[in-house]
């Protein structure tokens, strides 16, 4: 199963209870399409890097919510982010896989570990081909 961090910005002028509703709707989105929820908290109000204009309005600031899932494949994510694009409570969201970097370090170095065993190999080679001539 893959992790994924999901982080997404809930417009600011939202009362507690449609808010309370609205994590407990996406929530149930993720688990619907394959997910297993490990995390799902509210972050905290935050100003934003820079204004958005969201459906008329201009936005400075939004409450962070931060869901930690696992999943087999990427369909609860995907049906996640289709319907956090017309929500009109969600100004934005980011998708991220924490786990898929921690591997690429020991591949890296396994290749370099089989082009040295080929160059040492090559160099066998040719010390015998001098050997015969």
């Amino acid at each position: 199963m893959t992790k994924y961090e999901l982080l997404y910005i809930i417009r600011p002028n939202i009362d507690d209870a449609a808010k309370n509703a609205l994590v407990e709707r996406f929530d149930n989105v993720l688990t619907e399409n394959g997910a297993t929820i490990e995390l799902s908290k509210d972050w905290e109000k935050r100003r934003l890097a820079y204004e958005i204009r969201f459906n008329g309005e201009i936005i400075r600031e939004g409450l962070y919510h931060l869901v930690n899932f696992e999943a087999e494949s990427n369909a609860a994510w995907v049906e996640f982010d289709r319907l956090a694009k017309i929500s009109g409570d969600i100004i934005r969201q980011n998708v991220l896989v924490v786990d898929a970097y921690p591997g690429l370090p020991k591949a890296k170095k396994a290749a370099k570990a089989d082009v040295a065993e080929e160059v040492a190999e090559v160099e066998v080679a040719a010390k015998a081909a001098e050997s015969v001539e």
